[in-house]
């Protein structure tokens, strides 16, 4: 829905220069898609109910966790450069400010929706749909295999939560189309999921 979106409105538009730079982003949106889209495969192969089938609640947590992480790594190879620099909590709040706006505008096609809404909509999600595993055994069994998948696609920490955002919003959008959570509640819960991460990662 994403990329079928952005490609409608490249062909809508009239100037040259703004077409090829949609044709820019579309393409760089298009790798993205290819590197979350493996992602995806891997997630749904590790993180099954006791039926043997992939368990949505715990994906979509997994998804999110794993692109805050990837906030915290990005920031802190920004600050590497700068002796006795350290993530700061505020910077991270600022990256991930940035990431629930695009949230917002590949979901609910918007984004003027203050933040605290966003997150508090995670309050509307199901109390069935919950995580069966927890962060800290999604990062040490699966962030090694994401960035694994980042670097093949040539992507760096900064690129790897873009990826991150465009696979939490593949989920919400297949959630929301089998009436599994609300499309504005699943955001929230990746909003926060993805806070959760890359504070936890900033903490000393």
């Amino acid at each position: 829905m994403v990329l079928s979106n952005l490609f409608e409105k490249i062909l809508k538009t009239g100037s040259v220069e703004v077409r090829e730079d949609l044709l820019f982003v579309h393409e760089q949106l298009r790798k993205r898609h290819e590197a979350a889209t493996e992602v995806l495969s891997l997630l749904n192969t590790k993180l099954v109910a006791a039926d043997g089938s992939p368990h949505a609640a715990t994906i979509l947590s997994a998804a999110a966790w794993l692109t805050g992480t990837s906030v915290y790594r990005a920031i802190q190879d920004k600050e590497i450069s700068l002796p006795g620099a350290a993530v700061a909590l505020q910077d991270v709040y600022r990256e991930w400010e940035t990431l629930v706006y695009l949230l917002e505008e590949y979901n609910l096609q918007r984004t003027d929706i203050p933040i605290g809404l966003v997150v508090l909509a995670a309050m509307a999600a199901p109390r069935s749909f919950r995580p069966q595993v927890d962060m800290p055994y999604v990062q040490s069994e699966l962030q090694q295999q994401y960035n694994a998948v980042m670097e093949k696609h040539g992507f760096d920490y900064r690129e790897g939560t873009r990826v991150g955002i465009l696979l939490c919003s593949i989920l919400i959008q297949e959630y929301s189309r089998a009436g599994m959570i609300e499309t504005d509640a699943a955001t929230g819960v990746v909003a926060q999921r993805i806070f959760e991460a890359a504070k936890q990662c900033s903490l000393p």
